[in-house]
């Protein structure tokens, strides 16, 4: 009788032992996948792929608008295309998103003639920028604004690509067709106090 009940006892303890080790070996187990899981190393993994910037050159759309204007007893006639550039320098942005720069071409006619025929890059306003917004700008925009005292007022912007970050300009056509730019304010009634500098 007593060589039973410790047999059960013994019986009773294995069991225990067995049930105890098993539990043990599933801890380890969990453990080691979690460490997998959390392991540093895979997170820096996972953030250098995340982090690496498509070599994807983009550009923005084309753009055509046209307008007409009338100027001391003449009648003007505006074209303005703005499209992408594959032969101007690949602007980057500060996050390395890669670009290709715009050139913007004005044509405007009067009396069956072509009074300008011009075409603006970024390098038009470059000595108006400092290098290091130059650097990752382009050119995004001339667009008619308005007949001034002194000929026909286009406002133009160099910017970071599809962002809010510009710099807004002012292009004024002459009547002979020159040209002469300088850097606005963001003033919407803008009127040119003295007659503006020909640009060439």
């Amino acid at each position: 009788m007593l060589y039973l009940h410790r047999n059960l006892i013994l019986n009773a303890m294995k069991n225990y032992l067995h049930i105890v080790l098993c539990l043990f070996i599933a801890v380890l187990t969990s453990c080691h996948n979690q460490s997998q899981k959390k392991n540093p190393d895979n997170y820096v993994v996972e953030s250098i792929e995340k982090e690496v910037v498509s070599n994807e050159v983009h550009h923005l759309q084309t753009i055509e608008s046209s307008a007409s204007a009338d100027f001391k007893g003449k009648t003007y006639s505006i074209n303005v295309i703005r499209k992408a550039d594959s032969q101007l320098p690949v602007v980057s942005d500060e996050q390395g998103v890669k670009y290709n720069d715009n050139r913007i071409s004005l044509h405007i006619y009067t009396g069956g003639k072509e009074l300008v025929n011009k075409d603006f890059t970024k390098q038009s306003f470059a000595s108006y920028l400092e290098p290091s917004f130059l650097q990752h700008s382009i050119l995004e925009g001339l667009v008619f604004d308005k007949v001034t005292e002194y000929g026909l007022m286009f406002a133009a912007s160099v910017s970071y690509p599809e962002s809010d970050l510009y710099v807004p300009f002012h292009v004024t056509v002459l009547p002979d067709g020159n040209l002469s730019i300088d850097k606005a304010d963001m003033m919407d009634d803008y009127e040119p106090e003295a007659e503006p500098e020909k640009n060439k």
